[in-house]
Formats: structure tokens, C-alpha cells, sequence
């Protein structure tokens, strides 16, 4: 891992500096700043570090399906149209329920 990958990493992660960092990791501060300076990057922390941006990714998609859930109690019409889509498959489906009672009834 090189200085560049850690600081796009850190940026997608929302992490401002190496101390935010430290904080979400539980590490010391200390250590975590001497990563590519002082010291080279432990072998952990670009797997880590993925992992980490994946379920951030993860959050936020799942945020935002229930963002998306929501927009419907929002828009009115919106709602009303899929449940008058639903209501309608329902009804398609006692009809083909009641003609095919007819036939057996003949």
C-alpha cells in the first residue's frame, strides 16, 4: 500500500485526518500517523481499510433503499399508482378464477 491509495482511502471513508482515522480504528493516534512516514503500512491495513469502504457502501445503499421505501408515503400519487397496479393483477387473477369456475361448472 502506497501513500496515495491510504489518503483515497481514508477520503472514502469520510476521514478528514489520520486522527478521525485512529478514533474509528480504536488505534493509538501515534501509530496510525507513523503509517508511511516512519514506518511502512502493516500488511492489514489495505484489507482492512477495503473493508471498511465496502460496508460504508453497504450503509449507504441500504440507507437509501429505505430513503427509497419512504418516497412513497411522500408522493401520493405515486403510491396510489402501484397499489392500483397491484389491485388490478389481483382482480385479472379472480377472473381468470371465476371463468375457469364456469367452465368446470358447465
Amino acid at each position: 500500500m502506497d501513500k496515495v491509495l491510504f489518503l483515497n482511502m481514508m477520503k472514502e471513508l469520510g476521514c478528514k485526518n489520520k486522527k478521525e482515522l485512529a478514533k474509528i480504528l480504536n488505534m493509538p493516534y501515534n501509530s496510525v500517523n507513523n503509517w508511511g512516514n516512519v514506518q511502512k503500512f502493516p500488511p492489514y491495513v489495505e484489507p482492512f481499510l477495503n473493508a471498511l469502504v465496502k460496508a460504508k457502501k453497504y450503509d449507504e445503499a441500504l440507507k437509501k433503499g429505505f430513503d427509497e421505501s419512504e418516497k412513497s408515503q411522500e408522493c401520493p400519487s405515486e403510491a396510489l399508482s402501484l397499489e392500483n397496479a397491484r389491485l388490478r393483477e389481483e382482480c385479472e387473477k379472480y377472473e381468470a378464477l371465476k371463468r375457469a369456475l364456469k367452465e368446470a361448472l358447465k
